[in-house]
């Protein structure tokens, strides 16, 4: 497998999980490249086998400190389970 056949798998790996962020809606009427770096974050993180503590502290830090969301306006318990659910069966 070379460098093209990894960026095209890593790629496709991106937009699946861009589309799992984007269903929360977290922030009406954004972009869809607005969670971005927070997709890239999780990817990174899942691609060195982190657990599901470690996905979920960063999706907190990242929500909270980046986005300036509030912890009682998102529910990460359940955007964890997703993102893992989907990560474990791709």
């Amino acid at each position: 497998m070379d460098k093209k056949d990894l960026k095209r798998i890593y790629d496709g790996y991106f937009s699946q999980l861009r589309k799992i962020i984007n269903s929360w809606n977290l922030i009406s009427g954004s972009p869809d490249d607005e969670f971005d770096s927070l997709n890239n974050k999780i990817l990174s993180q899942l691609y060195k086998n982190a657990d599901a503590e470690k996905i979920d502290r960063i999706l907190q830090s990242e929500l909270i400190s980046t986005y300036g969301l509030f912890s009682n306006e998102f529910d990460s318990e359940i955007f964890v389970n997703q993102i893992m659910k989907w990560w474990n069966l791709k």
